[in-house]
């Protein structure tokens, strides 16, 4: 089974990679998988990044307090969401309680890191959400036993690392990375869900048309993250052409570099409308 160690920042990886190691120990079935080590030198971060999440089974966050409003664990965690049910992913708390967790990640069943019992728990559920051989609960009680004391203290090593400066401030990907895993994992989802049997006509039809789809999705997904609503988009000639709005009405708040990068993820000139259909800004063209 595939499980996906979602971090951001310092000692959230730390938590991320103890447990990659970790959890084989206890389970041997369970392949985790963590950025910041599974990814080679030279390997493209966002694609791989975005194939582990298209392809697994169980989701873990790793949430600090300094981590917890975090644009790329939200997102990660919405992402695993999306694929599977709610109760396959699990967000696994240093120095919080539950009561802590506020907005998208308070939805989920979360974990108490510094809590045996706890953890123990999300062994289980992770046991039984295992594709392959379950193992027995007197085996999983041993191996969890015999395992335990080794995560506790890497765990502890975690909570004392430093804080970033002012406590509260996270590392985050940027802007692009985000738009770009954003309109590959949709791809990945929707080519996942496309039958290639039959024929060859067939198949390409309706890759070309689950690609329509996906691309969609990525707009409206990138509009929301900046707080604009994309309307409706057309496919027209070799340009897109988008109408979108504001719930301030405010067009200046639509920014130049957003565009270029939505523009450079579609692979083509995009035009963005308001509902009147006056053009408010165009890829590689600034308009008066």
């Amino acid at each position: 089974m595939k499980v996906f160690l979602s971090w951001s920042g310092e000692r959230s990886r730390q938590v991320a990679e103890a447990l990659k190691y970790w959890i084989p120990d206890v389970i041997q079935e369970i392949d985790p998988w963590v950025s910041s080590q599974d990814i080679a030198k030279g390997g493209k971060g966002i694609e791989e990044i975005t194939h582990e999440l298209a392809a697994t089974d169980f989701g873990i966050i790793c949430v600090t307090p300094e981590n917890e409003a975090s644009r790329w664990i939200n997102f990660e965690a919405g992402s695993l969401a999306k694929q599977f049910k709610i109760a396959h992913v699990a967000p696994f708390l240093i120095d919080m309680k539950i009561a802590d967790l506020t907005g998208p990640l308070s939805k989920f069943q979360a974990t108490v890191g510094e809590s045996r019992d706890d953890v123990r728990k999300l062994i289980g559920d992770m046991n039984k959400a295992s594709a392959g051989r379950v193992v027995a609960e007197d085996r999983l009680e041993r191996a969890f036993t015999r395992s335990w004391p080794e995560l506790e203290r890497a765990l502890q090593e975690a909570r004392r690392a430093s804080l970033p400066e002012g406590g509260q401030r996270s590392i985050e990907r940027s802007e692009a990375e985000m738009l770009e895993e954003i309109l590959l994992l949709v791809r990945k989802q929707e080519y996942r869900g496309t039958s290639l049997e039959g024929k060859e006509n067939q198949a390409e039809e309706k890759l070309s048309r689950s690609r329509r789809i996906s691309e969609d999705e990525f707009i409206l997904a990138s509009f929301a993250k900046i707080g604009w609503q994309a309307v409706e988009s057309k496919w027209e000639n070799a340009e897109v052409h988008i109408t979108a709005r504001h719930p301030g009405g405010n067009e200046a708040l639509l920014s130049r570099d957003f565009i270029e990068r939505i523009a450079k993820s579609l692979e083509r000139p995009v035009v963005v409308m308001n509902e009147s259909g006056n053009a408010l800004i165009r890829s590689g063209v600034d308009f008066p």
